[in-house]
Parts: structure tokens; sequence; C-alpha cells
């Protein structure tokens, strides 16, 4: 296929465009972001817009949403001029941003959260509520899912919330709707309910901006699909007419070296997990880990995945069962006793409970890791400091300096930080929630290769993620979950996509773990 610039794949603008957007220029402190982007939309298509962290996608979805202005260039929608002063002026001309961090308020109701804002009311200025009910169903019906309009935000799992935040966006009468990372914390399943009511939607002539990071999602829902890179357009083609390797290609600059792990031969038991359980989360796990083996935790939102891991590393007290590492039994509950023993555990919510976003790169590398550098009564922050740049170099951190606040990094280099932290432990045995979840394709490789060197040199790994590619790029052997229970343990040769989806959706056949 040809990857030129000029490729036929390459789409000119369309003046009958829904949305256009031509020769865009955005600058933040003489910082060149967008230079002369083209982007259109069309009523009834999905236009997947894609590139690394830092290519402008989010500049170019401020600049439609009303966030920022553009210093140069011209946008129209349905044909007239469109230039937005703020968030709502998008809103009341028909462009409607669902950003990746949901905006529902937990306490209030699904109606009152997909109305809040704009209540209907009667002719007293009370709030409607008979109509806003009515109004509520309809915009469910039009999604085609089934949720109590009186349930609380916090009752509804996190797909559902995901329908509620579409179905507020509705209630706004859109005629272009901005989806931003919408699968970044749906598993598998999920996601494919959404892409059912993201094509309803595009039936009934919505035009829809979807982000991701997802590659394979792209040829799964778009219908078009636009490349940035470095604030620069690299392309615009219709899905169906490129591959994947066009896609990359325009995103990174380069091709992707794309392997699998090689197999585990053998080793020592490094983690045995035997009929844990936690009432209410999980029972009667039990699953071995040998020295340098992936193992890979697969399931749907709620199967219980996390609750394990933290259960097994100590934040959560397990009602029966036992760990034990290396033949040695480990102390429930206590995750100082666990780092101790040489297991470290990694969130998956790394904003939320891995980092200090507001302290510098070098305090979160070396965060909890203090002991070595400390020598009464002083910190010897020299060998701290050295410490800090051979992890930089090590995971290819790319940052301004040691002192750089770790919210300023891109996504992809956040997680290297936690990596970086967690290596600096010395773990023989690491588990790992979601690494990849928000970060960029040429990050996630560098994760990928990240995990193998580390199997490489013994460490055994605990990888859990909701994207069965990288499940079955990186693990020998996938334990499958559904309700809290083993519903498949599957080997490298046995490992499907469709074996992955039975097990966790359908069949639930119970698995013991080989030792």
């Amino acid at each position: 296929m040809d990857t030129s610039p000029s490729s036929s794949a390459s789409i000119s603008l369309d003046d009958t465009a829904l949305l256009s957007a031509r020769h865009i220029c955005k600058a933040f402190q003489g910082n060149l972001v967008l230079s002369e982007v083209d982007f259109t939309v069309q009523g009834g298509e999905i236009h997947a817009l894609v590139g690394e962290n830092g290519a402008g996608k989010s500049t170019l979805m401020k600049i439609l949403g009303g966030v920022h202005r553009p210093d140069k260039g011209e946008i129209s929608l349905s044909g007239r001029g469109f230039h937005p002063r703020s968030p709502r002026e998008a809103i009341t001309h028909g462009v409607v941003v669902i950003h990746q961090e949901l905006s529902l308020t937990p306490h209030l109701n699904t109606e009152e959260n997909i109305f809040l804002g704009h209540y209907p009311v009667t002719a007293f200025g009370t709030v409607d509520r008979k109509r806003m009910r009515a109004e509520t169903l309809k915009l469910l019906h039009r999604l085609s899912v089934r949720i109590n309009p009186a349930k609380t935000v916090r009752q509804l799992s996190v797909a559902q919330q995901q329908m509620v935040e579409i179905a507020k966006a509705l209630s706004l009468n859109p005629k272009i709707l901005v989806l931003d990372e919408p699968t970044a914390v749906l598993d598998d399943e999920a996601a494919r309910v959404l892409f059912q009511v993201l094509r309803r939607l595009r039936k009934q002539d919505l035009g829809i901006i979807y982000i991701s990071h997802r590659i394979e999602e792209i040829f799964e829902i778009a219908d078009r699909v636009t490349v940035l890179r470095d604030g620069r357009c690299t392309g615009t083609a219709n899905v169906k007419e490129v591959d994947q390797e066009w896609l990359i290609r325009r995103m990174i600059g380069r091709n992707l070296l794309i392997h699998q792990t090689t197999p585990n031969d053998g080793g020592t038991v490094a983690l045995r997990v035997w009929d844990l359980s936690r009432k209410g989360h999980f029972e009667e796990i039990s699953f071995v880990v040998k020295q340098g083996e992936i193992l890979g935790l697969a399931g749907l939102v709620g199967a219980g995945r996390s609750e394990i891991a933290k259960t097994i590393f100590g934040l959560s007290r397990s009602s029966s069962g036992s760990v034990e590492i290396f033949g040695k039994a480990l102390k429930a509950g206590n995750p100082n006793d666990s780092i101790k023993a040489g297991l470290v555990y990694v969130t998956e919510d790394r904003k939320a409970d891995g980092l200090f976003l507001n302290r510098p790169v070098i305090e979160n590398i070396t965060a909890g890791n203090l002991k070595p550098f400390f020598k009464f009564p002083c910190l010897r922050l020299k060998s701290e400091w050295n410490f800090a740049r051979e992890m930089i170099s090590r995971f290819d951190i790319r940052t301004r300096g040691l002192k750089t606040p770790v919210r300023i990094l891109s996504g992809g280099n956040q997680q290297k930080v936690l990596i970086a932290r967690a290596v600096g432990l010395r773990p023989k045995i690491l588990i790992l929630d979601e690494p990849t979840r928000g970060v960029d394709i040429g990050a996630k490789q560098e994760i990928y290769s990240m995990i193998e060197a580390l199997a490489a040199k013994g460490i055994a790994i605990i990888l859990i993620s909701s994207e069965m590619a990288e499940l079955l790029r990186l693990s020998e052997n996938i334990l499958v979950l559904r309700d809290g229970h083993v519903s498949a343990n599957l080997t490298r040769e046995t490992a499907t996509e469709d074996a992955i989806v039975k097990a966790a959706a359908f069949v639930q056949t119970k698995g013991a773990a080989d030792e």
C-alpha cells in the first residue's frame, strides 16, 4: 500500500460538510501547537481524530468546543461562520463535547444528571418532574439502553454512566458530538455496546468526532480518520481504504516493531494464591505465577480483577485463603509487608492513587523509597538525584528536568514515572493494573517493551488489562474472571479473543491454575 502523503487515501475538504475547519493555527506562549490544520465532519459520519499525546487533538477540540479561539483559520457549522467564545456558546450552536473524565454528579439520579443546568419547568417556575421523566425515557430509548431514571449515578456501572453522559449530551440537541477517549474505562463488552449506540446516532444524521488511542477501535467504528502529529495534519482518509501501518506511520513517523513475548520455559513459583476470597467481591481464587512469567487477568468491568490485585497486595483484607511469596506466607492486609517481601502493585488510576501531580518528577520516582538515600541525619540529595536520572534514562521518561511537576508530563510519561517508582523498589513480583490506559500508541509500545524486559530479568508479572490485544501479546497464561470467580485459565495455545469473550461474558467453567 502506498504510504506517501500524496496517497490516494487522502481526502480534500468538502464545502458541503456539516462542520468545516480550515487552516487552523494556535500557539501558547510562542509555542505553535496547531499549524494549518484542516478538518471536516459530515452529518451521519463518525470521524476519528488520532495522534500521540501532544499532537494537538485536545487543542483542536477545545477550539471547536469554545474553550480556546484560534489565532488563524476559519470554522463553519452548517454553512455558517462558527466562532464560539465559550463552551456554552458552542453548545448553543450545536457542538457538544463529552470529556474522558465524566461530568456526572454521583448523588443525583439519572434524569437529574441528564437535565442538570436546563431542567424543564412548569408554568409556576418549579421543576417539571413529569416532563423530565418522559424526556429522559425518550433519550434512553433513542440510545436503546435500559436504565432506571430514578437510580442515582453512583449506583450505575461505568458503562451505564457513559450512556447517561451521552443522553445528557443529546438533551442539548447537538449537531456535532465529540467523544474524547470514550472507552478508556470500559472493557471490551461495554465498548461493543457503546459502538452500537454510536452507529444508531450516525443513522440519525449526527456528526460524531471520535478521539481514541486504540487503533483497533478506529477500524471498527469510524468512517474517516484524520491524523495529527506535532500540531500538523499528516493525513485524512476513508478508513476502508487504509490499514494500521498507514495510520501508525502518520501518527509517529515510523513503523512499529511488533513481536510477542518469548514463552517462559519454567522457573520457581514466585507467587501462589490459594482459595483467596473477599466477601461480596470474589471467591476461591487460586493461581500461581513463576519467575519471569507474565500472567494476564481478563474480565469485564466489575469482574473482580482490581479487587483481587489490591487484596493480594494488602490494600484490602481477604475473608479467607492465603498468599505465598517464594513459599513464605504473606501477612494479609499489609502493603508494607508486601513491599518488603518483594511484591509491588501499580494502580490503574495514576492521577487519583498513583502520582503526586503537583510534586516534581524526582519526588514521584523516589516516593516511598527514600531509605537508600538517607544517612542520619540527612537525605543524600546527590544520590537521590543520580538515582532519578538513572531511572529517567532507563525508562526514557521525557521531561524538561527532575524538578518539573509530574502533571505537566504526557500520560505515557506519567505512567513511566509510576513504573519507574515501582521498579525502584526492586520487586520480585509486579502487579500492573491497566498499565497503558490513556497513553498513546508510541508510549504504549514502549511500555510493552519495559514489561517484557522486566519479565526477562526474572520478575513475575500480573498484568490486568481491558485490552484483549494487549493481553494476548504479552501474557503466557490468561486467567479470565467472571462475577468474582475464575471462569477460564487459558494458555498461549488456547487463548483467543473469542475464548476470552466467551469466558468473561457467557461461559463459566472454573479452571485450576497449573503448577
